[in-house]
Parts: structure tokens; C-alpha cells; sequence
């Protein structure tokens, strides 16, 4: 049995593979490869089959062998001669699982750190609670450098490492490009997965980022849902031009440290298309509390948040006005979710 452990790292596609892969696991059977089941969110984001190998014992998640011979008999069963287990959490565990699967084969994909940088920043609102603005500190990719370090502990043989770049995906498509991996047929096979995880708008930013400074407790789950598509969606940028510029250069470096070091796949032409990168449309991160009224207006209008919800919010933050950025808006929250208002919907909502 072939064994497959994708590791991501994170922000790199990983929910896009597994979106498909979930979708299309009666096509991966007829193909004999197979992906264990799993949960996705309304987002299209989930932990992988983090549960189908590891089991959380004493605050932790630890290898389980019995969970992986499980789900290596259903692949026997089903005929298959490949199974494919993917979660971002694997990358944290490569030497465990190394240790318990020493047949085991990793594939991951290499991100430019530049990019990362940006987009786990907004991951970080999303969802980590982060409240301060963008500040690009970080001098080091510590993906690439932890990556570094396992590759050449484990042995660079058990890695397939690929560049993250659309246009040296095959087909353009980072699923197409896994199928390749698995040296599967795939010219009628659809790779759409619609938007996976995608980042938050300026506004969306901004608006999440001063909520996170409350405990929020249902606003939260509900902003985090109606902010997913909120917004002007084309591409922008935190940083100036000039910082652009000055940080590329640190990470390029660093990016081609790692690919002198390591074998990755296209890794000359992954090297020109990080050194050719250009920044996109620098934003200033602020909002007016027009913009941010406006916003949360627009959500409850369209049923996605709940005056409730806000007015807790807004409860809550009074508490809390003297340390509050931008205290200001608080006043929003009241004019919008006044308490009259707030009793008669829930009346309104208990008779009918």
C-alpha cells in the first residue's frame, strides 16, 4: 500500500485539495486511491483527516496506529493500492509520523514567504482573534526554515516538494497538480472547487479586527461567516511599494537558499516568478465610522448578523471603552441595535 501524507504547509491550497478530494472520493475509488472521509464548514475549511490518524489524548493529538491501520484495511477493502490522508496539522508531526510509517511519502507546497506574510495576516483576523494592525516583523519564512531542518532529518527521498504558483500548476490548477502527483488521468475531470477560505476585504478586515477586541460569543461565528464575501474583492496590498520592495529582498534570499538546498519540482521557474513579483494596490488600513457603520448596516439588512448579537456586542464593549481602539463605535452599535429594538424581535420572533 502507497501512503501519502499531504502536509500543506499552511496557506497553500491545502483546503482546495481537500474540498475536491472530499467531493470526488467515488471518482478517487474507480482510480483505486483512497481519501478517508472528513467534515468541511460552510466555508469549505476543515482539519483534513487529522482525526483518521492522530487522536487527542491528555491536551494533545498523538499517532494512532490503530486509527491509521483502520483506515488502511477500508483502503484494502475498497481495492485500492493508495491512500492519501491531508491536514496542515501533519507538518507539525512529520517526525512522528515518519517514526510510525516509515513507507510513508509527504507532499507539500512552497509559497513564497511575501505572500504568506500577508495572507496569514488576514488569516490571523479570521480567525486567531488578532486585534493590531499589519506589521511585517518577521525577517524569516519559519515555514521554509522548519521545513529545511525535517527534510534533512527525514530524508529528502520521502518528499515531493512543489512551488505554489498558478502558473506553473499543471493545467493552472493546484488540484490538477495534485492528480499529477498521484500520476492520475484527469483530462474529463472538472478541478473546480468554487472560493475556499478566501481572504478578507479591507473592510472585512477592519470591522473583524476592532470586534476582536470583545468576546463577542455569537457576533463572532457571525461575522466570521458574513465577512467571507464582504467587500470589494480585487486584490490589494498592506504594504507600500517602497516596503514591498525592501522585504522581497529578505525573502528571496531565504527562498533561494531553500531550493539550492532542496529538490523542489520547477524550482528555476518558481524562482523567477517570486523575483518577478509585483505588489498589488497599497490600502491604507483604516475605516470611517461611516464605512464601518455602513458595513455593519449592510449585514444586518441582509440577515447575516443579529441586532441581538451587536447589542451584546455593544454591551460588552462598554465595559471595556477605556482600552478600546477606536471607542467611537461604540455609539454605532447602540444607534443600530437600540434595546427597544433589540426586545421587540425577540417578542416578535417568540409569537411567531
Amino acid at each position: 500500500m502507497k501512503v501519502v501524507f499531504h502536509f500543506g504547509p499552511p496557506k497553500s491550497g491545502t483546503s482546495a485539495i481537500q474540498k475536491w478530494l472530499l467531493s470526488n472520493r467515488d471518482w478517487l475509488l474507480s482510480q483505486h486511491i483512497y481519501y478517508p472521509d472528513h467534515v468541511l464548514d460552510v466555508n469549505g475549511v476543515s482539519s483534513g483527516n487529522l482525526r483518521a490518524a492522530f487522536e487527542f489524548v491528555n491536551e494533545d493529538f498523538y499517532f494512532s496506529k490503530k486509527l491509521f491501520d483502520e483506515q488502511v484495511n477500508n483502503a484494502l477493502i475498497a481495492g485500492c493500492h493508495t491512500i492519501v490522508f491531508s491536514s496542515e496539522f501533519f507538518f507539525r508531526r512529520l517526525e512522528e509520523i515518519s517514526l510510525n510509517v516509515p513507507n510513508a511519502l509527504f507532499i507539500g507546497y512552497i509559497r513564497f514567504g511575501l505572500e504568506v506574510l500577508q495572507s496569514s495576516y488576514n488569516q490571523s483576523v479570521k480567525r486567531h482573534g488578532k486585534v493590531e494592525k499589519f506589521e511585517p516583523l518577521a525577517q524569516v519564512q519559519s515555514t521554509l526554515r522548519t521545513l529545511s531542518l525535517t527534510v534533512k532529518q527525514l530524508d529528502e527521498g520521502k518528499f515531493e516538494l512543489r512551488p505554489y504558483c498558478k502558473k506553473l500548476f499543471k493545467n493552472n490548477s493546484i488540484v490538477a497538480d495534485f492528480l499529477d502527483f498521484l500520476n492520475l488521468e484527469f483530462n474529463s475531470v472538472d478541478f473546480d472547487v468554487g472560493r475556499v477560505n478566501p481572504s478578507y476585504s479591507l473592510e472585512s478586515i477592519e470591522v473583524k479586527r476592532w470586534f476582536n477586541q470583545l468576546e463577542v460569543g455569537a457576533l463572532e461565528t457571525q461575522l466570521d461567516l458574513a465577512l467571507q464575501n464582504y467587500g470589494d474583492p480585487r486584490p490589494y496590498s498592506l504594504m507600500s511599494d517602497q516596503l514591498f520592495e525592501e522585504c522581497k529582498i529578505i525573502y528571496i534570499r531565504q527562498l533561494k537558499d531553500f531550493l539550492r538546498s532542496h529538490d523542489v519540482l520547477k524550482s528555476s521557474e518558481f524562482y523567477k516568478e517570486c523575483s518577478w513579483l509585483k505588489n498589488k494596490p497599497y490600502k491604507e488600513q483604516e475605516l470611517s465610522l461611516s464605512e464601518f457603520e455602513s458595513v455593519l448596516r449592510d449585514l444586518l439588512q441582509r440577515k447575516e448578523i443579529s441586532r441581538h448579537a451587536v447589542h451584546a456586542a455593544y454591551t460588552e464593549g462598554m465595559k471595556q471603552r477605556l482600552h478600546l481602539e477606536y471607542p467611537e463605535r461604540l455609539e454605532i452599535l447602540h444607534r443600530i441595535a437600540p434595546p427597544w429594538r433589540v426586545l421587540f424581535e425577540r417578542i416578535a420572533k417568540f409569537i411567531v
